[in-house]
């Protein structure tokens, strides 16, 4: 009987341990970068989207305030290491501007991309700004989007 209560232990333990286990498959090519929308605090930090026309003109709109944050969709698994914003010419890493992110994933809840939230400081802005997001996947695959005509009263 002891013998039993053991082996049913064990078989129960076994299949407890083997359904935690996750399964992952290679991360998803990038295939797109999205520019998605900008805010500030004279728009009460509401998202203003961007056109979909390309290069992406927010001509109709003048940001002002402390700071510009600007939303960008992945599709696919950036390798952030190799991915960067660059601000009227000048690059800098995800990491320099990064202040959230959000997953995107499918209804199993496997990751297929990100929405990232990026605070661009007034001191890298002018007038009126060219914003590009150039990332490479981590998998395979690259992607880049352009956002032109950003006015930014200081």
């Amino acid at each position: 009987m002891k013998k039993s209560v053991v082996f049913v232990l064990i078989v129960c333990m076994t299949v407890l341990l083997g359904s935690t286990v996750a399964m992952a498959g290679p991360a998803p090519a990038l295939t797109k970068v999205d520019i998605h929308a900008f805010t500030a605090q004279n728009y009460n930090y509401q998202w203003q989207f961007t056109p979909d026309n390309y290069p992406k003109s927010m001509n109709g709109f003048a940001f002002s305030g402390p700071e510009l944050y600007m939303n960008v969709i992945y599709t696919g698994m950036p390798n952030w290491n190799l991915t960067f914003i660059k601000v009227n010419g000048k690059q800098y890493k995800h990491s320099q501007l990064f202040e959230k992110q959000f997953f995107i994933t499918d209804i199993g809840g496997i990751v297929g991309g990100y929405e990232i939230v990026y605070k661009i400081p007034p001191t890298y802005l002018g007038n009126s700004n060219t914003i590009t997001v150039t990332s490479r996947g981590t998998n395979s695959g690259a992607a880049d989007n352009i956002a032109t005509n950003i006015k930014f009263v200081k």
